[in-house]
């Protein structure tokens, strides 16, 4: 059973609305579930993508039917618009989901119009979470980024550090990511404390 909550009501950097939710379990109180989608009230804005495609494809088949042209380049049109149909089925995202389980580790998971991509860190990797501020085309966007220790292939005596930027494709803004890098800091300083706690005793 859990408790789901909807903290948060945002636009994205792009101006369409995202909706962040938390589920904290009855069964492991300290585990949580970030899950940031695009609001309900929005989704037909989110869906022009899909519009565009049908329309392109109406208009291919209306101008096929006017004009003579040969198989080979009614075989290019065919295979091109494949692709894209192809292409927007299996890369447009729903939903990105971040589930935090102290002790075990961290999956970030992205949720497309069919299937999903998942990736694991176990929590004896995790280093540490930070909001890491980059620059693209002239804007300034935040991401919220996993730090993770890995062993140097070249030299096994220092370990390296990886980022792993968490919410890439919704881009949300700063403040539902201070929201989630607040909680996370909590659950990793906790961990934290009561291993030194134990480690006293």
């Amino acid at each position: 059973m859990a408790k789901n909550d909807k903290i948060l009501e945002h636009q994205n950097v792009n101006g369409v609305m995202l909706s962040l939710k938390v589920d904290g379990r009855n069964s492991s109180p300290k585990s949580r579930q970030f899950t940031i989608s695009y609001a309900t009230n929005k989704e037909k804005k989110a869906t022009w993508p899909m519009t565009s495609l049908c329309i392109a494809i109406l208009v291919n088949i209306l101008a096929l039917s006017y004009v003579r042209i040969s198989l080979t380049i009614l075989a290019v049109i065919i295979i091109v618009l494949s692709f894209l149909i192809f292409f927007w089925v299996t890369h447009s995202v729903q939903s990105e989901i971040l589930l935090v389980i102290p002790t075990v580790g961290i999956q970030s998971s992205v949720k497309y119009v069919v299937g999903r991509e998942d990736y694991f860190v176990p929590w004896s990797s995790i280093d540490d979470v930070i909001i890491n501020e980059v620059i693209k085309m002239s804007r300034v966007l935040y991401f919220l980024t996993l730090l993770v220790k890995g062993n140097c292939e070249s030299n096994q005596e220092y370990e390296s550090t990886k980022l792993i930027p968490l919410f890439k494709y919704t881009k949300p803004r700063l403040v539902m990511l201070e929201s989630i890098y607040s909680e996370l800091q909590e659950l990793l300083t906790e961990q934290i404390d009561g291993a030194g706690d134990t480690g006293d005793n």
